[in-house]
């Protein structure tokens, strides 16, 4: 049977329909894809809308802050000009309060709380005494031109006796804090000499010039402060510096890093046009082949890219300042009660706690290095460890030693060891191990002073108490102090000083010692204080105490005010009476 023949029209209609439903599909996939790539690209504005508002305004909220805490510095001072020191005080806790590490904020804190009046103590006669021996020190530090020197002296005589010889006493601080300022400025030394110009200007106002040179380290600093955390802030701060003083330091080289440093970037995070103007901007002020490629090949791909949000600048994290600790670094004794032993650690100005040692006590800085020596608790040697590293050293074999200390020089180690005789004895050997040690007198606790005399507890025929000892005139010690409990001395870093800890009233307070004599306490009160430590400038003490219920290491100035609890050690702190802290700059 014959099969029927098609319709060649229906197959043609058939064929017609088809490719045209394949048509509107295409067209339908086209425009949902469009609509898709048009809601992502809508997306992307609004996350790079709010990431630019977002970062906006963390920058106007810093700037804003920044401003506060100026204006209530600029009060501070003011107030330290027209003498009203508790108002001073009061602006510069509150700046401590937003920021614990704004270091000049606590330098006038320190300084106006010393200028406010400062009552009596009942032991008048010592207190005079070493009024008088401070000053007759300051006038000798002044008559040979060591300006920091006096300045210390005076702020430590300030904070005894406000009053005493006032006006001799301010014309001969002005001078020193204004010519250690400006040669601390020389030395590119900027916080230390804008501090101590600031305490000049309380005094009096400075001359044009010494303002000028003032504001453009402090506008140097401040634009330093933006330094790889807002390269945007950073280039504005040291184009303002370069467009008035393009020969101050080096603005101009750090100007071209700044630019050079972001537009990298910027290129890197693929915001190429941003890219360009920074790497042009960095070729006005030095030329460069290698930056000029870079800067056409960011000029290139800017004419066809779209630029991308970048994630943000780069953070750098810093630890957190702890209040009222802002310079320098202290060691200190932890007791750990899971190894029932003591650990030593290390903090620093900018928060940083580092563990230094284990099974440790007893530390000691070395004088201009970051090393630290110690008690090795489980030998009972020496040890030395840069804590940085952590790599301890063993100097001194085991033969019960203790409390060791370092000359000026770092050449001999100075320590208590066990004689044969069950006695005490302070020993001396050199600090590379060369030698035999050499026993000096009977005593513990020694403390190595700036000027090469050891102060330690020691005994002759007449009593115990603190002995001073130059160790290398071949003459007795001299003891000053009339009991065995006279122990943990301590050396101001000018070496006219000792302050250590006596229970002379049955409990441990700390005095103050002036090596020509002259005596003053402190600390008073039913709780410990103990183990005196001088700051690396001379104005604050540092020590340990149980008097919040627990033990915790605190500062105050050296008339026992403005006391602030920095560092918590825990209700366990046994045998503390035997231990040691140690400040360095």
């Amino acid at each position: 049977m014959q099969e029927p023949i098609p319709n060649s029209s229906e197959n043609l209609d058939l064929s017609v329909s088809e490719e045209q439903t394949v048509k509107s599909r295409a067209t339908l996939w086209r425009q949902l894809l469009i609509a898709v790539l048009a809601l992502l690209i809508f997306i992307a504005a609004l996350a790079a809308s709010a990431y630019a508002g977002l970062y906006q305004g963390e920058r106007d909220r810093e700037v804003q802050r920044q401003a506060t805490l100026q204006v209530h510095y600029d009060a501070g001072i003011v107030a330290l000009n027209e003498g009203r020191f508790e108002r001073a005080s009061a602006e510069f806790s509150y700046i401590l309060q937003i920021d614990p590490g704004y270091e000049l904020a606590q330098h006038g804190l320190d300084e106006a709380r010393a200028r406010l009046v400062v009552k009596p103590t009942p032991t008048s006669e010592a207190a005079q005494s070493l009024a008088e021996q401070l000053l007759e020190q300051a006038q000798a530090s002044y008559a040979e031109e060591d300006w920091v020197a006096t300045a210390r002296t005076l702020t430590q005589l300030r904070a005894l006796d406000t009053g005493y010889e006032q006006e001799d006493v301010e014309e001969m601080l002005f001078t020193s804090l204004y010519n250690a300022g400006i040669a601390y400025l020389e030395e590119d030394s900027l916080e230390v000499g804008i501090s101590y110009l600031d305490q000049a200007i309380a005094l009096r106002p400075l001359d044009a010039e010494a303002v000028n040179r003032r504001n453009l380290a402090a506008h140097y600093l401040d634009a330093l402060n933006y330094w790889g955390v807002d390269w945007e802030l950073c280039i504005s701060r040291f184009e303002s510096l370069y467009a008035n003083t393009p020969q101050y330091k080096d603005v101009t080289t750090r100007l071209y890093q700044a630019y050079l440093t972001y537009a990298d970037f910027l290129a890197d995070h693929g915001q190429m046009c941003p890219a360009e103007l920074n790497y042009t901007q960095a070729l006005r002020l030095f030329v460069d082949g290698t930056v000029e490629q870079k800067r056409a090949s960011a000029a290139q791909i800017c004419l066809i890219a779209t630029p991308t949000p970048i994630s943000g600048t780069v953070a750098i994290l810093t630890p957190q300042p702890v209040l009222g600790f802002t310079q320098g670094r202290l060691a200190y004794p932890v007791y750990n009660n899971d190894t029932a032993n003591y650990d030593v650690y290390a903090l620093y100005a900018d928060g940083r706690i580092i563990r230094a040692a284990a099974n440790a006590d007893q530390p000691w800085w070395e004088r201009g290095t970051g090393r630290l020596v110690y008690r090795n608790r489980l030998s009972q040697g020496i040890g030395m460890v840069l804590p940085e590293e952590g790599v301890p050293l063993q100097l001194l074999a085991p033969t019960g030693q203790a409390w060791p200390t370092l000359s000026p020089d770092s050449l001999r180690m100075a320590y208590s060891a066990l004689g044969e005789d069950g006695v005490w004895y302070i020993t001396i050997a050199n600090t590379n191990g060369s030698g035999e040690p050499q026993q000096l007198a009977p005593g513990w606790s020694p403390a190595w002073g700036p000027h090469g005399v050891l102060a330690y507890t020691g005994c002759d025929a007449q009593g115990c108490g603190i002995v001073l000892d130059n160790p290398d005139d071949g003459v007795p010690g001299t003891r000053l102090t009339n009991s065995d409990n006279d122990t943990a001395a301590s050396w101001a870093p000018e070496g006219n000083l000792v302050a250590y800890m006596t229970n002379l009233t049955g409990n441990f307070d700390i005095f103050l010692l002036n090596p020509q004599g002259g005596v003053q306490q402190i600390t008073s009160g039913q709780s410990q204080e103990g183990l005196p430590v001088w700051s690396p400038d001379g104005s604050r003490i540092g020590f340990v105490s149980d008097r919040d219920g627990s033990w915790a290491i605190y500062v105050m100035q050296l008339d026992g005010d403005n006391v602030q609890r920095i560092v918590d050690l825990g209700t366990t702190f046994p045998g503390w009476d035997n231990q040691r802290l140690s400040w360095a700059p």
